[in-house]
Protein backbone atom coordinates (compact mmCIF):
# COMPACT_ATOMS: atom_id res chain seq x y z
CA UNK A 1 0.00 0.00 0.00
CA UNK A 2 1.21 3.79 -0.78
CA UNK A 3 2.17 5.46 1.97
CA UNK A 4 -0.37 8.28 1.53
CA UNK A 5 -3.05 5.89 1.54
CA UNK A 6 -2.03 4.57 4.53
CA UNK A 7 -1.75 7.80 6.28
CA UNK A 8 -5.37 8.65 5.35
CA UNK A 9 -6.59 5.51 6.09
CA UNK A 10 -5.01 5.90 9.76
CA UNK A 11 -3.04 2.33 9.31
CA UNK A 12 1.10 2.26 10.54
CA UNK A 13 2.89 0.65 7.86
CA UNK A 14 4.70 -2.56 8.40
CA UNK A 15 8.55 -3.26 8.64
CA UNK A 16 9.68 -6.62 7.46
CA UNK A 17 12.49 -8.21 9.95
CA UNK A 18 16.03 -7.71 8.44
CA UNK A 19 16.17 -11.58 7.40
CA UNK A 20 13.10 -11.03 4.96
CA UNK A 21 13.92 -7.44 4.20
CA UNK A 22 15.75 -7.27 0.40
CA UNK A 23 16.01 -3.82 -0.06
CA UNK A 24 18.97 -3.52 3.01
CA UNK A 25 20.42 -6.75 1.06
CA UNK A 26 20.73 -4.80 -1.72
CA UNK A 27 22.28 -1.67 -0.18
CA UNK A 28 24.77 -3.35 1.76
CA UNK A 29 25.69 -4.99 -1.48
CA UNK A 30 25.79 -1.47 -3.10
CA UNK A 31 28.38 -0.22 -0.59
CA UNK A 32 31.11 -3.12 -1.28
CA UNK A 33 34.07 -1.82 -1.91
CA UNK A 34 34.40 -1.80 -5.92
CA UNK A 35 38.25 -3.36 -6.67
CA UNK A 36 40.03 -1.72 -9.83
CA UNK A 37 43.15 -2.64 -11.71
CA UNK A 38 45.36 -0.29 -12.66
CA UNK A 39 48.11 -1.12 -15.44
CA UNK A 40 50.99 -3.24 -13.98
CA UNK A 41 53.64 -0.26 -14.52
CA UNK A 42 51.78 1.62 -12.35
CA UNK A 43 51.00 -0.42 -9.87
CA UNK A 44 54.67 -1.75 -9.29
CA UNK A 45 55.50 1.80 -9.45
CA UNK A 46 52.97 2.69 -6.37
CA UNK A 47 54.09 -0.31 -4.72
CA UNK A 48 57.66 0.32 -5.18
CA UNK A 49 57.25 3.54 -3.50
CA UNK A 50 55.25 2.62 -0.77
CA UNK A 51 57.25 -0.69 0.25
CA UNK A 52 54.41 -2.43 0.14
CA UNK A 53 53.34 -5.93 -1.52
CA UNK A 54 50.04 -6.09 -1.11
CA UNK A 55 48.41 -2.62 -2.43
CA UNK A 56 43.79 -2.89 -3.28
CA UNK A 57 43.21 -0.47 -5.38
CA UNK A 58 39.31 0.51 -4.29
CA UNK A 59 36.52 2.82 -6.12
CA UNK A 60 36.05 6.28 -4.31
CA UNK A 61 35.24 9.87 -4.76
CA UNK A 62 38.73 10.99 -4.62
CA UNK A 63 42.77 9.76 -4.22
CA UNK A 64 43.00 9.05 -1.10
CA UNK A 65 45.67 6.22 0.87
CA UNK A 66 45.01 4.48 3.95
CA UNK A 67 47.56 1.86 5.07
CA UNK A 68 47.70 -0.26 1.90
CA UNK A 69 44.32 0.76 0.36
CA UNK A 70 44.56 2.87 -2.50
CA UNK A 71 41.26 4.74 -3.26
CA UNK A 72 40.82 6.09 -6.76
CA UNK A 73 37.86 8.21 -8.82
CA UNK A 74 38.50 5.80 -11.46
CA UNK A 75 41.00 3.05 -13.22
CA UNK A 76 41.96 5.70 -15.88
CA UNK A 77 43.81 8.73 -14.66
CA UNK A 78 44.20 12.02 -16.16
CA UNK A 79 47.51 13.94 -15.93
CA UNK A 80 46.34 16.20 -12.64
CA UNK A 81 44.73 12.79 -11.21
CA UNK A 82 48.33 10.90 -11.52
CA UNK A 83 50.34 14.46 -9.91
CA UNK A 84 47.59 14.08 -7.11
CA UNK A 85 47.81 10.39 -6.76
CA UNK A 86 51.49 11.51 -6.91
CA UNK A 87 51.50 14.25 -4.26
CA UNK A 88 49.37 11.67 -1.70
CA UNK A 89 52.21 8.87 -2.07
CA UNK A 90 54.83 11.30 -0.88
CA UNK A 91 52.89 12.70 2.08
CA UNK A 92 52.38 9.20 2.99
CA UNK A 93 56.17 7.91 2.97
CA UNK A 94 56.95 11.52 4.14
CA UNK A 95 54.52 11.28 6.95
Amino acid sequence: MHPIHAQLLGLTPLKLKARYDTQVASQDESNAPINLQLTAQLTEDICLALNCTDLVVVLGDSIALNGSTLTLPSDILNAQQKQHLWQVISHAISA
